[in-house]
Parts: C-alpha cells; structure tokens; sequence
C-alpha cells in the first residue's frame, strides 16, 4: 500500500469549547479547548483535539499552546487512526503558527507504522486552516 512522503490537507474546527481552568490578577490565564476538526484534501479524517494555551496578561498579544489530536481517516486507500503533537503559537493579527509530529507508536490498522511531522497555519480569525506532513514508514 502506497503511503505519500507529503500531504497538505485542510481543516475546519467543526466544535470548539475552551474554558479557563487557572486564572490570577495581572497574571494571564490558563485555558484548555476541546475542538474537533473535519480534515480534508490527501488526508480525509475527522480530528479530536484537545489544546492546552497560556494567555498573558497582555490584552491581544500571541498565545502559545500544546495539544494532542487522535486523526480518524484516510489517505488514498490507507485507513486508521494516528495522534499529532501540536505546539505552536495563535496571534490575534498573524493566526496560527506551529509545528505538529506523528506521536511514535500511535498509529492504527494501516497507520500503525506510520511516523512524521510538519507545520500547521491558518489566518487570524478563520475558523480553520492547513497541515502540512512529512511521512514515513518505520521499518
């Protein structure tokens, strides 16, 4: 089975709830999300994700957050899941920038030896954006 060395796909947050769980005076505060994404082009998934972000006590300045995502889907005939790593930063006026990689082990059915990493982006106030991968099989 044929598995392409990139993809790009795009992503749209389907749901997402975020809620503070730490927050003090003149201190920023502690928020995690729960979103899922519908994830289309080479990669035809749905993405459960769960974001943890730290926003500073700065009004409008870049929020840098982690997070896990379990991918449900397809790319070509391969089918499974995998998890992706998320770590990047979200800027009210730039968007989202980060880096995303295959958390080793994770895979499933014909993902099960899959592994690689990438890029996620999207523009300031849309709803979605792209991810961008490098595969590969471990052998």
């Amino acid at each position: 089975m044929y598995l392409p060395q990139t993809i790009k796909c795009q992503f749209i947050a389907k749901s997402w709830a975020e809620s503070p769980f730490h927050e003090m005076e003149n201190a920023g505060k502690l928020s995690h999300a729960n979103i899922v994404n519908t994830i289309s082009g080479e990669l035809v998934a749905e993405g459960v994700l769960e974001y943890l972000l730290a926003y500073p006590n700065t009004q409008g300045a870049e929020v840098p957050f982690i997070g896990y995502e379990r991918i449900i889907g397809t790319i070509g005939s391969l089918n499974g899941s995998f998890i992706i790593k998320h770590n990047g930063i979200f800027s009210p006026t730039a968007g989202v920038s980060g880096t995303i990689e295959i958390v080793s082990g994770s895979g499933t059915n014909d993902f099960s030896e899959i592994r690689g990493k990438g890029k996620i982006t999207a523009k300031a106030g849309e709803h979605g954006g792209e991810y961008f991968l490098e595969l590969e099989r471990v052998a």
